[in-house]
């Protein structure tokens, strides 16, 4: 992680508390970006939840929503980019996705989407955004407007 990109996770993480709170009324939110350094498991454990998939895995999200309604939990992973996204970030954001089967995911980037443009305006490849069990949910990406301290939802994709 660069200098640049962790200055962005403050005002994501702000953004992502405001956007959860707004979306799943009835959870007690909790967002946090101590899971950029420290390894996912861990830092649940230290919050005393047990994801059995996320354990061993050095999984290290940038920033993490995590929702809860009595005993039940669930995740929302933001990974962060301060340059023109690649598959390469997707695919990061895609493991850690299949895997724990967060409610959501993005892939947010204050330069754009860079070679990931032409794979989904072009291309029209938004199936390999799906995932979930039954493959019904779409991980998100989207341009992080620094003027308006929150995605661009114009460059959202998919547009769910």
């Amino acid at each position: 992680m660069s200098k640049e990109e962790e200055k962005l996770y403050p005002e994501i993480k702000e953004w992502l508390q405001n956007y959860l709170n707004d979306k799943y009324r009835g959870y007690t939110i909790e967002t946090t970006y101590e899971t950029s350094r420290r390894n996912l498991d861990v830092v649940l454990k230290s919050k005393g939840i047990e994801c059995k998939e996320a354990i061993g895995l050095n999984i290290k999200v940038d920033i993490v929503g995590i929702l809860r309604k009595g005993k039940d939990f669930k995740l929302v992973f933001v990974e962060v980019k301060d340059k023109k996204l690649t598959l390469k970030d997707l695919g990061q954001l895609w493991g850690y996705t299949q895997l724990l089967n967060p409610v959501e995911s993005f892939l947010i980037s204050s330069k754009g989407l860079g070679r990931l443009s032409h794979l989904f305006n072009i291309l029209r490849r938004e199936d390999l955004l799906k995932y979930g069990i039954k493959s019904n949910k779409f991980m998100q990406i989207a341009k992080w407007d620094k003027r308006r301290k929150s995605i661009d939802y114009a460059s959202l994709i998919p547009k769910i």
